[in-house]
């Protein structure tokens, strides 16, 4: 199955991640983080910007970004530049901080907004000291819940009218105590898994051949059935027997790096 060409829509509702270069650092200490957040709401008022949900790592961040007036590379041009141009200044280092330019989903349904939502605020647990995604003080869940003041930046209506309005049935949700399947389905499988391959493997996936066909196998084995069937198909194998040779190489990457495994469990909460 060949690789897609990255969507890039500038108009939209879009999962939006990008990380540092060679997975080193972006934010390097508690100062840099509100900047950056400091530089969204700049952004946001120049360009008419929402952002719905963020998270900032230590290598990476998401943004869940609604763009109604188009703009988002424009966007996320500003601020991933000023962001380095102040680090660089701030620290004394020189050169690029970001890989490159950032990927971009669109999010084109309430079930994938949800799951986004979910997904960004899930980042944390990572990190080995990190138990709850509330006790994270560097993504947006806190101010969901009310323990942090709302930036007027930031947007949280929309998100929570999907749940009525419910901050505990949100809240749930997030925490993974929601028993009804997300429901995103399969037709941006390959982006989803490209975002998500992003965060944890080296270098990129324009130089890591075979990422989304060995995700997809091992997806297989973890999706409901009613889904697996579209995934066969959406696969195209000429035979049972292609596919079978196809399941194992994927299970033996697996098996040599768990990281796969990792993402394809990632994967599976976005879609099944």
């Amino acid at each position: 199955m060949g690789r897609r060409n990255r969507t890039g829509i500038d108009h939209g509702w879009s999962h939006v991640m990008n990380r540092g270069v060679d997975r080193q650092s972006i934010f390097f200490a508690d100062t840099d983080r509100v900047d950056f957040g400091r530089l969204l709401g700049v952004g946001c008022e120049r360009f008419g910007v929402e952002v719905h949900a963020y998270c900032l790592m230590s290598n990476h961040f998401h943004l869940l970004l609604h763009c109604p007036d188009g703009g988002l590379s424009s966007f996320m041009h500003v601020l991933q530049s000023t962001y380095v141009r102040h680090v660089n200044d701030r620290i004394g280092r020189d050169g690029p901080l970001f890989r490159g330019r950032f990927r971009s989903i669109p999010v084109n349904t309430d079930a994938y907004l949800r799951s986004a939502v979910r997904y960004i605020h899930r980042n944390p647990l990572e990190i080995p000291s990190v138990n709850t995604v509330e006790e994270y003080r560097w993504s947006s869940h806190r101010t969901y819940l009310g323990h942090r003041r709302r930036p007027g930046w930031f947007r949280t209506s929309f998100v929570l009218d999907l749940f009525d309005g419910d901050i505990t049935a949100f809240d749930r949700f997030v925490r993974g105590d929601e028993t009804e399947p997300v429901g995103v389905g399969l037709d941006q499988l390959d982006s989803i898994i490209e975002l998500i391959a992003d965060e944890y493997l080296p270098g990129t996936l324009e130089s890591t051949r075979g990422v989304t066909k060995a995700v997809s196998m091992l997806l297989l084995d973890r999706i409901p059935d009613r889904l697996r069937s579209q995934l066969e198909a959406t696969l195209a194998f000429p035979s049972r027997g292609a596919q079978r040779t196809a399941m194992a190489r994927a299970r033996r990457l697996a098996t040599s790096d768990p990281t796969f495994d990792d993402i394809a469990e990632r994967v599976r909460q976005m879609v099944a």
